[in-house]
């Protein structure tokens, strides 16, 4: 157990309220995203990244954490990024057939959402193929295959900018996005929602200031079913439970957050989509060993890797987006 499971409980918990409330945990809105039917998850998604990345850059400035950026992930397959793209992909299948990412789903579950228990028991799974492979598998990240070492791993750096003007220029770069959504009216889809995803954005960036507050780290979801598996097998193995259970009660605290709010607040439980108990587990397997094998999900890479600018995140993003826009839009093609 960590010394003090106080801070991630209570990061969890305002990270698991601020999915809710925000409505990015239905499936027919991440799905609806996928078609290019609605973005309202991409307004929130956006949102949340810019207040981010003003919380990171202002805690690395302060000294009051490191917030390190990510790194390149390979395996040596065909490039330096192998890993991130591939798993960006394999976790693009995975929200195309559940509707439902590693953190959402949480919150699905703690509804009592459709398959989302399903989704989960695959997600399981797939952080425990991830553990019992990587052992078979030799990962050179940081090393670009066949150039030597990646050293130049954030936006910074591959331009020789300084932080600062890095900085604005993403946030200059969000605002102008949402911006063109608003004027284009991409955004509407006939429903009313508790919050406007841009003030649902605002909220999840109050959950990242308060996991960097606590805990002094960004957020993400993943780690937690990676960490899961390594105590089963520990267990099985007859070695006991050992520490680094701050993920785990992290995950936790982001159902219990997603109860509470549940609560408080007009949410919609959904049974969306309508897939077989095997789809589910299979979406939920390709989620978590995707995001494992990238390094990150949709929180971790997404709202917090973009945010440190890292190259790694915006490739595993592309790859995570992408290949759930093409899966979903095949799937509606059958």
């Amino acid at each position: 157990m960590p010394h003090n499971p106080l801070p991630p409980l209570l990061s969890g918990t305002l990270f698991g309220a601020s999915l809710t409330a925000s409505s990015v945990y239905l499936p027919s809105i991440i799905l609806s995203q996928l078609s290019l039917t609605s973005t309202h998850m991409l307004k929130t998604f956006l949102t949340a990244s810019a207040i981010s990345a003003i919380i990171i850059y202002i805690t690395n400035k302060l000294g009051y954490a490191r917030l390190p950026h990510r790194t390149n992930t390979s395996y040596g397959w065909f490039g330096a990024y192998d890993a991130n793209l591939v798993g960006g992909l394999l976790q693009g299948l995975g929200m195309a057939l559940t509707g439902a990412c590693p953190g959402t789903v949480l919150v699905q579950v703690a509804l009592g959402m459709g398959r989302a228990g399903w989704v989960l028991v695959g997600g399981l799974l797939g952080g425990m193929g991830f553990v019992g492979l990587s052992p078979l598998v030799r990962r050179t990240s940081g090393v670009q295959s066949g150039d030597g070492a990646v050293k130049e791993h954030t936006v910074m750096q591959r331009l020789k900018v300084q932080d600062e003007t890095a900085v604005l220029g993403y946030e200059a770069m969000l605002i102008g996005m949402i911006a063109l959504v608003d004027r284009l009216g991409l955004s509407k889809d006939g429903r009313s929602f508790w919050v406007d995803p841009v003030v649902g954005g605002m909220m999840i960036g109050v959950a990242q200031a308060s996991s960097v507050l606590l805990s002094k780290k960004t957020l993400g979801v993943s780690s937690a079913y990676s960490d899961i598996a390594g105590h089963l097998s520990s267990l099985v193995r007859g070695k006991g439970l050992s520490g680094g259970f701050g993920n785990v009660i992290f995950a936790a605290g982001v159902m219990l957050g997603a109860k509470l709010a549940s609560q408080r607040v007009p949410v919609v439980v959904e049974s969306a989509p309508a897939v077989s108990v095997g789809a589910a587990i299979f979406g939920g397997f390709c989620s978590i060993f995707g995001a494992r094998l990238a390094g990150g999900c949709t929180s971790g890479h997404g709202i917090s890797g973009m945010s440190t600018l890292s190259v790694s995140s915006f490739v595993t993003v592309a790859g995570m987006f992408g290949g759930g826009i093409a899966c979903k839009l095949l799937i509606d093609a059958l």
